[in-house]
């Protein structure tokens, strides 16, 4: 018997040429939340970050949505998911607020990784597996099994 369910949602959009902003939303029994965040295409940097809690289990949980600003000026990069637990103060912050931020934060790397390897192929693939794998294989070596490097 199901108790219980928790939708986690996000979308990317093109604001110009130069800017995209990500959505990420959390919607459960207690709460619903949102994290916005505008990154540079070019630079990867983090240019705008909020939140927003229209429902929250407890009162004093609204004051972590402060944290998601320490996100600007962040760069989409290796290692970034670690930068931002510190930023998003940890124990003093909000553990949904984080999962949203780190998925906002991983859309927008793949979104910004298909600019990078040819938008078109990216959307609509039609290289082989084993062609868009090595293409893609530098952007995202050891994320996945398909971009596994073995050593020799």
């Amino acid at each position: 018997m199901e108790i219980y369910e928790r939708n986690i949602n996000a979308s990317v959009r093109k604001d110009d040429d130069e800017h995209i902003v990500t959505k990420a939303s959390l919607l459960d029994l207690n709460h619903n939340m949102r994290v916005e965040i505008k990154v540079n295409i070019k630079s990867r940097e983090i240019l705008d970050a909020k939140a927003q809690m229209v429902k929250s289990p407890f009162e004093i949980c609204v004051n972590t949505v402060r944290y998601v600003r320490n996100l600007r000026g962040l760069k989409i990069e290796r290692g970034v998911t670690r930068k931002m637990a510190d930023l998003l103060g940890k124990s003093g912050g909000c553990t949904h607020l984080y999962e949203l931020s780190v998925e906002a934060v991983r859309l927008s790397s793949n979104v910004l990784l298909g600019f990078e390897t040819g938008d078109l192929e990216w959307r609509e693939r039609k290289l082989t597996d084993e062609e868009f794998i090595e293409k893609s294989k530098a952007f995202l070596a050891n994320s996945c099994l398909p971009f596994k490097i073995e050593k020799s």
